[in-house]
């Protein structure tokens, strides 16, 4: 594992835009310094080795997915509440580059391990988009989904930055990804 010189935490709901958020920064930083990291995908390979499914179709956005979803929230959960680092220290574990966006933060306990294992090195940025929006992009709330702490845990965290991500107005997505393309430039120059 590489240390980083920043790190990129990116919270907000199911469809609002985490993973578009991420590919823009890394876009705009260059993939050459800057790699993003899924807690979730741990999650899943855990799960997926745990009941022997498939791995890469708990990746997608399918049907199949959702069918394991409140499980692997529960495997999750249970896991966190056990050791809160434990996914940290796994999606890390091969970090290469100086910039780390991890983009699935669920928990303040997420943050607060990478705040506390790399003090003035984390900007915590919280994605929203309307449920309008989110509809748009295929979300359906779902009880025991989107009422658990996986999705509602950071609500009132309060994030350093916040990125409303409804495609209707561009420039003020762009302004926000400006603030943490320049935060990670000062840090990349350190």
């Amino acid at each position: 594992m590489t240390e980083p010189t920043s790190i990129i935490l990116i919270n907000g709901k199911r469809k609002c835009g985490k993973d578009y958020l991420a590919s823009r920064i890394q876009e705009k930083i260059s993939s050459d310094v800057c790699e993003i990291l899924h807690l979730s995908i741990e999650i899943k390979r855990e799960y997926a080795k745990l009941h022997n499914l498939d791995f890469k179709e708990l990746l997608t956005d399918s049907p199949y997915k959702d069918l394991y979803r409140k499980e692997m929230i529960a495997l999750g959960e249970s896991r966190r509440n056990a050791d809160p680092g434990h996914y940290c220290r796994l999606a890390t574990k091969h970090a290469s580059k100086q910039c780390w966006i991890i983009v699935d933060n669920r928990r303040e306990t997420d943050i607060e391990y990478f705040k506390s294992h790399y003090p003035d090195k984390c900007v915590v940025v919280r994605v929203t988009a309307s449920e309008e929006v989110r509809k748009e992009r295929g979300w359906v709330w779902k009880s025991g989904v989107d009422d658990a702490v996986s999705e509602c845990g950071l609500d009132k965290y309060q994030s350093d930055v916040v990125v409303r991500n409804n495609g209707e107005k561009e420039d003020e997505f762009d302004k926000s990804l400006d603030f943490v393309i320049s935060w990670i430039n000062k840090r990349l120059k350190c």
